[in-house]
């Protein structure tokens, strides 16, 4: 372990400005109390329509932060100044409803997306990235590339809860605690995840498990959506996908290995498009890195890979643009 990885978070270089967009919903202010409470930047801008929602949101992290001792990041009403953003963060959805899947958000979000990219623009700096929490991520993410150029490598999206359900059933399955188990999830986010079964480790140690072990985990977190839609709550899961944007940056300030929805082009066999892949920070970039899969899970990627580029052509997207 290096120096620059046993620093505290909050003595990192970078980033040092964070924006949120859509930061007054539940997953755009649990993104910013999390970062805040982790004293992750310097300055953490907060934008919203509801402005005095955004702002009694304010107060109260005001409040978090003197009781656990943050001084940063600092918080600001509004947008940074022009080219400044090491990080946007775009937040803003429409509604959730229940019975729905993640692409029936696909034309409403992309409409939001659409009228949001000036601004995004305009917020991120010179080697800056763009992380979208918007579903579903990875069609928005091809969609956000090609109709703007923006440079496919510095966006990513939001993607750990799908290996966080992986793990929990893993740890079901074993009765083990959560804690103990590792696995990651790549693919589309949704009924296109794959699950990495050469992934899992309890306590580091590799778990090999018997097909029919396989069999309930697969089932389990394929029904994940189902069951959580049933619940009719009309949220989204937006405690888990705050700590797990919070988390994400952190591994990727300390140079930590990832999951992220992030660009397939380095990976030979998936086209061009976005879905979740392993990535790292090293020396200011985030790199994909090499994939350590089957030949059946890399059949299973394909798959998904064309879903979400098919996806993509339904909102008027027809071909890939972007600058890699």
């Amino acid at each position: 372990m290096n120096s620059h990885e046993t620093r505290r978070v909050t003595e990192s270089d970078w980033p040092r400005t964070i924006s949120i967009i859509g930061a007054a919903g539940l997953v755009g202010s649990t993104v910013a109390a999390q970062l805040a409470l982790s004293g992750i930047g310097q300055n953490l801008y907060l934008q919203d329509q509801k402005q005095n929602v955004l702002e009694a949101h304010v107060i109260d992290l005001l409040d978090a932060t003197t009781i656990v001792g943050n001084d940063t990041p600092k918080l600001h009403l509004g947008g940074p100044p022009t080219e400044t953003a090491d990080i946007v963060i775009v937040a803003a959805s429409i509604a959730e409803v229940p019975d729905g899947d993640r692409r029936a958000f696909l034309n409403g979000n992309a409409e939001i997306l659409k009228s949001l990219t000036p601004e995004i623009e305009r917020q991120v700096g010179g080697q800056g990235i763009v992380l979208l929490l918007s579903n579903p991520v990875d069609v928005l993410s091809h969609w956000f590339c090609t109709s703007t150029g923006f440079d496919a490598s510095r966006v990513f999206g939001y993607a750990l809860n799908d290996s966080a359900r992986f793990q929990s059933a893993v740890a079901s399955e074993l009765e083990v605690r959560r804690s103990e188990v590792h696995g990651v999830v790549y693919g589309e986010h949704g009924k296109g995840q794959v699950p990495i079964a050469s992934s899992i480790r309890v306590n580091g140690q590799r778990a090999a498990l018997e097909p029919e072990m396989q069999s309930r985990i697969f089932s389990n977190i394929d029904g994940w959506f189902e069951r959580w839609s049933e619940l009719r709550s009309g949220r989204s899961s937006g405690w888990a996908t705050g700590a797990g944007t919070a988390h994400l940056i952190k591994q990727l300030i300390t140079e930590r290995p990832v999951v992220a929805t992030a660009f397939t082009g380095a990976i030979p066999g998936l086209g061009e498009t976005f879905m979740t892949l392993p990535v790292q920070r090293e020396a200011g970039v985030i790199h994909v890195q090499d994939l350590q899969v089957s030949d059946g899970e890399l059949g299973q990627l394909q798959t998904a890979a064309s879903s979400i580029r098919q996806a993509a052509e339904s909102i008027d997207v027809s071909r890939w643009s972007c600058r890699s």
